[in-house]
């Protein structure tokens, strides 16, 4: 049987052309996309228990200035400290007012919760539902003849109920104050 010769005009040429990723391809993909995804919810997680620890610790922050401030006002618009005595603490501190409506006025806590009670009137409630009270410490560092010295002592605790460790924040708050002289009612 003679042979023919096919010249290489005379082949067609083909272009090898792929449809889809072969499996090694596939899988380098998949790997890359879950990786990505994984780094973008840890840090979106991150983010999201910061948040949540920057709201306790601001929670904390605001209800501890203003229960002090409010304190240190009371303390400097006594006329007298009732108790705790000269150079002991407790846990209540009870001040004598010149306004008679406003005497006495004790600040005490109560199931973690601060609270003022002026005269005859209802406790008040100082700190909000988002913190707790944990120690409340009053010192009284006054000198014999001397108007009276406070030095407080609080610490709060951002409300947690589950536990949770973003949202678990405790500071503790020292102030001090002095009854002024001559305080005349308001």
């Amino acid at each position: 049987t003679p042979k023919m010769k096919i010249s290489r005009k005379d082949q067609p040429l083909y272009i090898k052309t792929y449809a889809g990723f072969t499996l090694l391809e596939f899988l380098i993909y998949i790997s890359l996309v879950g990786t990505i995804l994984l780094v973008a919810g840890a840090v979106t997680v991150n983010i999201l228990h910061g948040k949540a620890k920057l709201i306790a610790i601001s929670e904390v922050n605001q209800n501890g200035r203003f229960v002090i401030e409010r304190m240190t006002q009371g303390i400097r618009n006594a006329v007298a400290i009732n108790k705790p005595t000269p150079g002991t603490s407790a846990s209540k501190l009870s001040l004598q007012m010149a306004d008679s409506s406003k005497n006495p006025t004790i600040f005490e806590l109560a199931n973690d919760v601060l609270r003022i009670k002026q005269g005859p009137g209802a406790p008040v409630t100082l700190t909000t539902s988002k913190v707790s009270v944990t120690d409340l410490q009053f010192l009284n560092v006054s000198y014999p003849n001397t108007p009276g010295i406070i030095k407080l002592q609080m610490t709060l605790k951002a409300y947690n109920p589950q536990a949770r460790k973003e949202y678990k924040f405790e500071r503790t708050f020292y102030s001090s104050a002095s009854v002024r002289k001559n305080v005349s009612p308001r």
